[in-house]
């Protein structure tokens, strides 16, 4: 019988992000994407990746990486996976390009060793059991593409990221008749992009906010700001022939628009911008009816360019009253806090603010809704169905898509379940570790050291310093310091009450011979702290005690 192929997903099914799918059979192993997700929680952490533990365990037997675009949830963990495991890379163009970039930042790669491979459309590519091709399909970033890949039970259509748009902009179109040529030679599992599966009707047309942003700038008396994804380089393409179309200047603030608009010129997505581009050092010398800046920050991210120029604290322009600031983004999950802040901040120094939510047409997903969603697994009539890229209820609502359209087989499932393919049949085989493996300055943080954050974000902290005889006697004032707590300037007669009972509880533990213990007596100095502050504030902070004896004379 021949052997099963295993779907490993250790990233991206119970999650918006952090894509990362392994396809075993037999002694092969061939890795899709591999990206991360951020950490919302500011606890220091620069990224979160999936833990890589099942394929690190079987290294030998994987022969490679597969990326499907260039999205950081789909390509930001590559330089630490490559770091365990050296192996081949895939990628379209667009994707390769910004994984060199991200790779030349890293201090602990030699980028002329790595095994890069561009893939391009069209192409067959193979090793082991597997070969694969790219399919082009339209989404918020060039080049992005799905796959194919052929195994020896079958064909899996992998959808990428994705959106059916009949009338995209030059070089987006999706190749739906491809993907229907592979259809009519059957295909045993589809996997497919859950983000929108919530969604109703369609995602809409990129063309239709390139005419809405067009109309907005052209109204516009003073600057005009447009924050976005920096890799939304259609729409910056778009905004190049905005500038060009009513007489302004584009302005890039922020690194990363900078790093996709030298990468997209030099791949050819974007030719010629140099007319209208104007440094962001120079901001100042153009005429304030005449500016179009792009910057990064629409999430609200305090180090970006938008927010920066919100808070008057940009080095390169100020803005005033009068100016106008576009938000041509989603909101990802968790960030609304944080970008109804930065609205908050612009509208009160009279800077006017469109957003989706006072002007829908500002802005399109880049991921297909529920109308898409059918339509393509209409197209691919698959035995199987494995929805992809969601939390849970994103999941079963695309499983739920794929059972109305007559899919015979589907399973939703999350990261760590594995499924088993065989020629005639889908197994749910038993469950892997999975995880997320926190970064912070390019090293793994601990769970432990990610709890003690917590815990000091949610409780803060106290330390108790006893100065003691040999016998435990006190000697001096205990010593205490918070943070995160209590001030210690204004809330001094409090400070003075925690004193008290550190002294009772030690005067009055139960036998004299246990203040000889400096165990002991920490330990009782920390549970009267803890009980203080859970009587006094009604939670209990983490608590550290030293013990410092003297000797005296008896």
């Amino acid at each position: 019988m021949t052997a099963p192929l295993r779907l490993i997903p250790l990233g991206g099914l119970g999650e918006i992000g952090m894509n990362c799918m392994a396809i075993e059979h037999g002694d092969d192993i061939l890795v899709l994407d591999c990206g991360v997700t951020f950490d919302s929680r500011g606890l220091g952490i620069d990224l979160v990746h999936a833990d890589f533990g099942y394929v690190l365990d079987r290294r030998e037997k994987v022969r490679g990486l597969v990326l499907t675009h260039g999205h950081e949830d789909h390509i930001g963990a590559t330089s630490w996976f490559l770091r365990d495991i050296p192996v081949p890379v895939w990628g379209p163009p667009y994707a390769l390009a910004l994984v060199k970039q991200r790779i030349a930042e890293h201090p602990f790669h030699d980028i002329e060793r790595l095994d890069l491979r561009t893939m391009q459309h069209g192409v067959e590519y193979a090793i082991g059991p597997f070969s694969w091709e790219l399919w082009r399909v339209t989404h918020s970033i060039p080049d992005a593409h799905g796959i194919v890949i052929r195994t020896p039970v079958g064909t899996i259509v992998h959808s990428g990221d994705f959106k059916i748009d009949r009338n995209p902009p030059p070089g987006d179109h999706m190749d739906l008749a491809r993907i229907e040529e592979i259809a009519q030679g059957g295909v045993r599992v589809m996997m497919s992009d859950s983000t929108n599966a919530l969604t109703q009707g369609h995602s809409g047309g990129e063309r239709q906010v390139e005419e809405s942003l067009e109309e907005l700038v052209r109204n516009a008396r003073d600057r005009v700001i447009i924050g976005l994804f920096a890799s939304n380089v259609g729409r910056i393409r778009a905004l190049l022939d905005v500038a060009r179309a009513t007489g302004r200047k584009l302005i890039p603030m922020g690194r990363s628009v900078d790093t996709h608009l030298r990468i997209a010129e030099e791949l050819g997505v974007i030719t010629d911008p140099h007319d209208v581009l104007v440094p962001r050092d120079r901001a100042r010398t153009v005429p304030r009816d005449q500016c179009l800046i792009v910057a990064t920050g629409s999430q609200g991210e305090g180090p970006a360019a938008l927010p920066r120029l919100a808070n008057g604290t940009h080095p390169d322009l100020e803005l005033g009253a009068g100016d106008l600031v576009i938000l041509s983004a989603r909101i990802i999950p968790g960030n609304e806090r944080a970008v109804l802040e930065l609205i908050n901040t612009l509208e009160r120094r009279g800077i006017s603010v469109v957003h989706r939510g006072n002007d829908p047409r500002v802005h399109v997903s880049g991921h297909a809704h529920r109308d898409e969603q059918r339509e393509l697994i209409q197209l691919v009539r698959p035995q199987t169905f494995v929805p992809v890229h969601g939390t849970f209820m994103h999941l079963k609502a695309h499983a739920e898509i794929a059972r109305d359209a007559g899919v015979p087989e589907v399973f939703f499932f999350e990261n760590g379940q594995i499924i088993e393919l065989y020629e005639d049949r889908t197994e749910l085989a038993e469950r892997t570790h999975s995880g997320r493996v926190h970064i912070d300055h390019f090293e793994p943080v601990s769970d432990r050291v990610i709890r003690d954050r917590t815990l000091l974000a949610q409780l803060g902290v106290v330390f108790v310093s006893l100065l003691c005889d040999q016998r435990g006697r006190i000697l001096d004032d205990p010593q205490i310091v918070s943070r995160g707590v209590i001030d210690e300037d204004a809330d001094y007669d409090l400070l003075e009450d925690l004193r008290d009972d550190v002294r009772d509880a030690v005067e009055t533990m139960r036998s004299p011979e246990d203040r000889l213990s400096d165990e002991l007596l920490r330990d009782q100095v920390r549970r009267a702290v803890r009980r203080f502050f859970g009587r006094e504030l009604g939670r209990k902070p983490l608590v550290y005690a030293t013990i410092a004896r003297v000797e005296t004379r008896r």
